[in-house]
């Protein structure tokens, strides 16, 4: 019999906001993000009514191994797959005007390296709670090495302290002395040091400009725009500047405020993101624990601070795996 608890019962509710939102904005029933989080609907119906143990799926280690090896061949052997549908990044290995950098490694993700740089640092810290200890032998040397060269800083950031993390809590110290070691070679031989310590290609500023244009536009808003958003595909991010979708004349779909959390304010408003919060109640229960599903989720979580990954969704039906997979554990 189909049940549908209290997740389930947000979820609905979520989607109807959507709907009504999108009726009122474009004067349609239907959008792009509608039928994502439909599809999602669908993944938690079948996730948590399934009578299957999920436990067993290995999917998401096998992912991991696939990109890790991707990303690392991809930069050894500079091998390039063509761009890819947004006209933005090579798939494979992007070579680097910067002198301290060779290259960086793109995935057959949207979102450029950051993304691909994510994927790999989600499924990797998946794979590191979710198995034995003796597998961190490989998953910590690959993931380390698959990260850097995509030189995504947060990415690498976000995946040494989730990995410290499980090291200490099942007090591992030679293998985290082992990380500490990879680690220190790997950035010394790939410019990892200069990639931290320089802003060449104006990263960090242009996010720090994307923020506060983002923040600034959501405070400067209506009253209703706050409680119920502008709806989704409306504005873009560009440094400092806010343009209206449909008049921007570059590809839409490379910019935004680099922060999932005001995207979503923006977007959907304070009566839709905490529609959206209600979603995730059930991590709320338990409080924090080590299970691999709710780990993968505190990742998305963290990274979505510095990216715009809830927005990614060829890297966020992930999160909805793992949540939803979570559920059905702890039921």
């Amino acid at each position: 019999m189909f049940f549908i608890d209290v997740t389930g019962k947000y979820f609905l509710a979520f989607i109807i906001f959507l709907i009504f939102q999108n009726i009122y904005i474009n004067q349609s029933v239907l959008s792009s993000d509608i039928y994502r989080f439909l599809f999602y609907f669908v993944l938690y119906a079948f996730i948590t009514n399934s009578k299957e143990e999920l436990k067993h799926l290995n999917f998401p280690m096998i992912l991991f191994i696939f990109l890790s090896t991707f990303s690392i061949i991809s930069y050894l052997l500079e091998i390039n797959l063509g761009v890819d549908d947004y006209q933005t990044w090579s798939i494979g290995f992007n070579p680097s005007e910067l002198d301290y950098l060779k290259g960086r490694t793109n995935g057959f993700q949207a979102g450029g390296p950051n993304s691909f740089a994510d994927l790999i640092t989600i499924t990797a810290i998946y794979s590191l709670f979710k198995y034995k200890n003796s597998y961190a032998l490989f998953i910590i040397p690959l993931s380390l090495i698959g990260v850097i060269v995509t030189y995504s800083r947060f990415s690498l950031i976000v995946l040494i302290s989730f990995i410290f993390l499980k090291l200490i809590k099942e007090k591992l110290y030679i293998q985290l002395l082992g990380s500490v070691l990879i680690l220190l070679i790997s950035a010394n031989i790939l410019g990892v040091y200069e990639r931290f310590l320089n802003d060449d290609n104006n990263g960090i500023s242009d996010r720090l400009l994307m923020l506060q244009a983002s923040s600034e536009y959501y405070s400067e808003s209506s009253v209703e725009a706050k409680l119920f958003g502008n709806g989704s595909n409306q504005l873009i991010f560009q440094s400092e500047n806010v343009y209206l979708y449909d008049e921007f004349d570059k590809n839409p779909y490379s910019y935004g405020p680099h922060n999932s959390f005001i995207f979503y304010l923006i977007n959907y408003g304070i009566f839709g993101v905490l529609l959206f919060i209600l979603i995730f109640n059930s991590l709320f229960k338990r409080g924090f624990n080590f299970n691999a599903n709710f780990i993968t989720v505190m990742v998305f979580l963290v990274l979505s601070m510095a990216t715009d990954l809830l927005h990614n969704h060829s890297v966020a039906w992930l999160l909805y795996f793992a949540y939803f997979s979570y559920i059905k554990t702890e039921n």
